[in-house]
């Protein structure tokens, strides 16, 4: 008896219409996959570009300031080397040191002064204001310091004040010689200013400085003990 065989099965066939859909999808998926995906702007990139206008601005704002820190009067940076200064006095808060700083600069400004009248003499007016206002400040802040109620802070004040005037004296006096004729009488009245202003018996203040330019103890007197 012979056996029957089941016939073999026949190999699957991939219809053409099933090919072409399969195919167009994967086409159409692998271009979603491997198109650039648009960068997205991080906090650090974004903070990049400001960063660099900062540094620049900070490179530039500082050549300028060591440009003008060698300049006079009437140069163009002058005036940024004083706001500079003015700066530096605003945020001095102590009083002492505040006046300590004034003189400085007005030290700076009889620098000033006496290099104009060197290198470019008809300058002097200009500098000899800068020098009279500078003068005034520090006046000013010794004025303030005198009326306060601390003693060390008005001796030391007026320590201060006494050594600035002779200092200045000296070099005014030496930079008037080579001054033009016209200019002197205005350099011999910012001499007696000075010396009116920052004396222990200044006239403006009414004679409230006590002997040796010191002014009085408001402490009340010790009472005399009993014999």
């Amino acid at each position: 008896m012979s056996e029957k065989r089941s016939p073999l099965l026949e190999r699957p066939v991939m219809r053409e219409r099933f090919r072409t859909e399969l195919r167009s999808r994967l086409m159409s998926e692998a271009a979603v996959v491997l198109a650039p995906r648009p960068r997205r702007l991080s906090f650090p990139m974004i903070l990049r570009p400001v960063l660099a206008a900062a540094a620049l601005l900070v490179l530039v704002v500082a050549g300028a300031t060591n440009a003008a820190a060698s300049s006079l009067p009437g140069d163009p940076l002058y005036a940024v080397k004083r706001a500079g200064e003015d700066v530096q006095v605003a945020l001095t808060l102590d009083e002492v040191a505040r006046m300590q700083l004034l003189s400085q600069l007005a030290d700076r400004r009889l620098e000033e002064l006496a290099e104009i009248a060197k290198q470019r003499p008809a300058s002097a007016p200009t500098a000899t204001q800068e020098y009279a206002d500078a003068v005034d400040r520090f006046a000013n802040a010794l004025d303030r310091l005198r009326d306060a109620d601390n003693e060390d802070k008005r001796n030391a004040a007026q320590d201060l004040a006494d050594a600035a005037q002779a200092k200045h004296r000296a070099v005014l006096d030496s930079v008037k010689d080579k001054l033009p004729a016209k200019d002197q009488p205005e350099i011999q009245r910012v001499i007696d200013d000075e010396q009116e202003r920052t004396s222990p018996t200044n006239p403006e203040r009414g004679g409230q400085d006590g002997p040796g330019g010191r002014r009085p103890s408001s402490a009340p007197p010790k009472p005399t003990p009993r014999k």
